[in-house]
């Protein structure tokens, strides 16, 4: 009945979810590693909050134990801090949907800041503390990648950026 619009729908999760594994692997240097914002994160996040129905748990494991492939940490750091990220925008869910791209970014922030904090305690209850807290500074880039992709969102489907009612 519906399958080419569900068709359609799994080719864009797909599509934009290996877009952001494509782009974790540019070669960043200097302040620009410093400041990358987590693609893969933002990505399951995002569709986490549009199709809660397809993207859920298994798939956020499945793509945070990919990161800690690629990045060469502990094996599961990065899939517990993605499952617990989309837990929290699930229980958010509603509020966020009411959100400008603006105040949804804003209200993402403390969310993408628990994930690299859950990221940073088991790195460092796996292995050797961090020098710094260096690694909190891409939720910064996190945050105005979501205000980024979110505001192209709503004005390709011709909403405007502000909110009219």
């Amino acid at each position: 009945m519906n399958a080419p619009n569900q068709i359609g729908s799994w080719r864009h999760i797909l599509g934009s979810l290996m877009l952001a594994v494509l782009l974790e692997q540019l070669p960043w240097a200097g302040w620009a590693l410093i400041l990358r914002p987590d693609f893969v994160l933002v990505g399951v996040l995002f569709w986490t909050l549009h199709q809660p129905a397809r993207i859920g748990f298994a798939s956020a494991f499945f793509l945070g134990l990919m990161a800690d492939f690629q990045d060469g940490v502990v094996f599961g750091q990065h899939a517990l801090a993605y499952v617990i990220g989309v837990y929290m925008v699930l229980y958010l869910r509603l509020r966020l949907l009411q959100f400008d791209p603006f105040r949804q970014a804003a209200q993402l922030f403390p969310v993408l800041l628990a994930v690299q904090l859950v990221v940073l305690l088991v790195g460092w209850l796996a292995v050797n503390p961090p020098a710094g807290l260096v690694i909190l500074l891409p939720v910064l880039g996190s945050t105005v990648l979501w205000y980024l992709v979110a505001g192209f969102l709503r004005l390709w489907h011709g909403k405007g950026m502000q909110d009219r009612t």
